[in-house]
């Protein structure tokens, strides 16, 4: 093997030994950024129109059910939550099912440094206890249910009933979120990453959703380990092609 064989191998298994212990300290940058900051997520349908939160009675009737009128009125602790029926469904459906084009009840919780069943145990455990809250969206003022207005989702608001634990609700307003997945919500729009997106998705048709906004959060956790990864693969692939590159045949001279 010629000097400069044996220099590029040399450079490939020094290459190769860097590329690894660079990827495995990047993943296990990733996975501590994770546990550290990423959300995560728990969230339960309830599709009953009485039962208890907290000790209290939560009960849901309807008002003129299919009629002009129609309203669902959530009853809480004394107080009543009185919503109109934006987007009329089929009163005979049961439970809450005549509402779900724009309205869901859900449990939910978030929280940070767990897994997605980590947090489902803990608040089936009560450690983490559950949150409730009425989502309903909102089309077009003025737009017909069905008509071409009812799809114009730049107009769409979200509101957030949630049920507080000494009675009432407290509400938050957002509209839908527009623009490139890469850039920031517009002040008043979904925030990205919460769980009012996560829950806004239950009342959004599918074909309707708005686009993930991505962000560079682990990326920039990584550090180092990122351009010591790129070099080390560039240096392999570099040396590996020399080690590798067939013999050149020299021509012996004729008498």
């Amino acid at each position: 093997m010629s000097t400069s064989r044996r220099i590029a191998l040399a450079v490939a298994l020094l290459s190769g030994a860097a590329l690894t212990a660079s990827v495995y300290h990047m993943s296990t940058l990733f996975a501590e950024h994770n546990r550290q900051h990423r959300k995560v997520y728990y969230f339960k349908e309830v599709n009953l129109r009485e039962f208890q939160f907290g000790g209290r009675a939560v009960r849901i009737e309807d008002d003129d059910p299919g009629g002009a009128n129609w309203h669902v009125n959530v009853r809480y602790a004394g107080d009543v939550l009185r919503l109109r029926a934006v987007v009329p469904g089929n009163p005979k459906l049961p439970n809450l099912t005549p509402y779900h084009d724009w309205l869901r009840l859900l449990m939910f919780a978030e929280s940070t440094g767990l897994t997605t069943d980590e947090l489902e145990a803990k608040v089936k455990s009560n450690e983490i206890p559950a949150r409730l809250v009425v989502v309903t969206r909102t089309p077009m003022p003025g737009a017909e249910a069905g008509g071409w207005g009812d799809v114009w989702r730049a107009n769409w608001t979200y509101d957030f009933y949630e049920f507080q634990r000494d009675g009432g609700f407290g509400r938050e307003q957002y509209r839908f979120s527009t623009g490139k997945p890469h850039r920031a919500a517009k002040t008043g729009q979904l925030p990205p990453d919460s769980w009012q997106l996560q829950a806004a998705m239950s009342v959004t048709p599918q074909t309707q959703r708005p686009n993930n906004k991505f962000t560079m959060d682990a990326l920039n956790a990584a550090g180092w380990t990122m351009p010591a990864a790129a070099w080390s693969s560039m240096m392999l692939l570099v040396s590996a092609a020399i080690v590798l590159a067939p013999k050149r045949r020299v021509a012996t001279a004729q008498a």
